[in-house]
């Protein structure tokens, strides 16, 4: 098993991406700028000694040292043993609404976003919880399985958007009804959904969901993102901005509903929160999780990592020496007759 160290530094890709660009635009141009400059007969006397050749392999391999430069930066690091762990945690479900609505700006930069952040520093919290993702609209799907992989999570998380189901609508409980056979577990605890929505044309039977939710043992929080004012949505077609109208030509405003995403709530016996005029909406839903009774959850991880940085270093610096000792240049000899 591969980790790195200082993954931070991923942006030093950039910096070697950006140099194989301007190593072949100078190629290209190099030769041109000597002959514009020097003219055709200076030009010729000027490279007649030069190998393309030989610049080629010093261009590859500098290239090559700072390939590996960076690795070494980046700090590869290799997992030897396959071991069990054993973590005090509970299994938590994180239901997120991706219909059209929730690109309405009534919370900055627009719902999905803020609730996309807002969720991204709720998993950096958890310690020992399993966490799993359900995206929904007109219907729902299992984005990201049950899992102690934060980064994983955090990785699909980022991929939701308001794209991701191409059926339109709210099925808040076709969602609830996706996360509660996430769980695969009998036990009547240690089991959490948290709902996030503007709660708007919701679709299916949310009182059986919520039932049967809560006749296993699963509590539900529930977040609503937007404004009761509401705001217009926002869509793009061919690049071109405006906002969704009805079949009279009238502007569509969509507001939260919270009605139906208190009842989810009151249900279960999880609680509601407005995440547009409460603060710290997560930090709260984390504070119940941690008082709630953990369930032993067993999980096989890599261990004993050791460093293995020193290997791309000695080759980068490997490379970049070999370069410095190939001549752009091979010297003719001249033989007097």
């Amino acid at each position: 098993m591969i980790k790195f160290s200082n993954p931070g530094y991923m942006w030093f890709f950039a910096i070697v991406a950006i140099f194989i660009a301007l190593l072949i635009y100078s190629r290209g141009r190099r030769n041109r700028d000597i002959i514009l400059f020097a003219g055709d007969v200076l030009s010729r006397k000027m490279l007649d000694d030069f190998n393309p050749g030989l610049k080629h392999l010093k261009e590859y391999l500098l290239l090559g040292s700072l390939l590996f430069f960076v690795i070494a930066l980046i700090g590869p690091q290799v997992g030897k043993k396959l071991t069990e762990v054993k973590r005090k945690g509970i299994d938590i479900v994180i239901a997120l609404d991706t219909s059209i609505s929730m690109n309405a700006e009534d919370v900055k930069p627009n719902r999905l976003m803020r609730a996309k952040y807002e969720t991204g520093k709720f998993i950096d919290k958890l310690r020992g919880d399993r966490v799993g993702l359900v995206a929904f609209a007109g219907t729902s799907y299992l984005q990201c399985p049950l899992t102690l992989d934060y980064s994983a999570a955090k990785l699909f998380l980022d991929a939701v958007d308001t794209g991701v189901i191409g059926t339109q609508g709210t099925a808040i409980a076709d969602a609830i009804g996706t996360s509660l056979k996430t769980f695969k577990t009998e036990e009547k605890k240690h089991k959490v959904v948290i709902v996030i929505s503007d709660g708007e044309d919701h679709e299916g039977d949310i009182s059986s969901v919520t039932e049967e939710a809560a006749n296993e043992g699963v509590i539900i929080y529930s977040v609503g993102v937007g404004t009761l004012t509401g705001a217009p949505i926002p869509v793009y077609d061919k690049g071109e901005a405006g906002f969704k109208r009805d079949r009279a030509g009238r502007v569509v405003t969509t507001s939260l509903e919270e009605l139906t995403l208190r009842q989810i709530a009151t249900t279960t016996g999880g609680k509601y929160y407005n995440m547009g005029t409460e603060s710290d909406v997560f930090e709260k839903i984390y504070k119940e999780i941690f008082g709630m009774e953990k369930k032993e959850i067993r999980s096989h991880e890599y261990s004993d990592y050791q460093e293995r940085y020193q290997i791309f270093l000695a080759i980068g610096l490997f490379l970049m020496i070999s370069e410095i000792f190939i001549p752009e240049k091979v010297h003719h000899v001249k033989h007097e007759e």
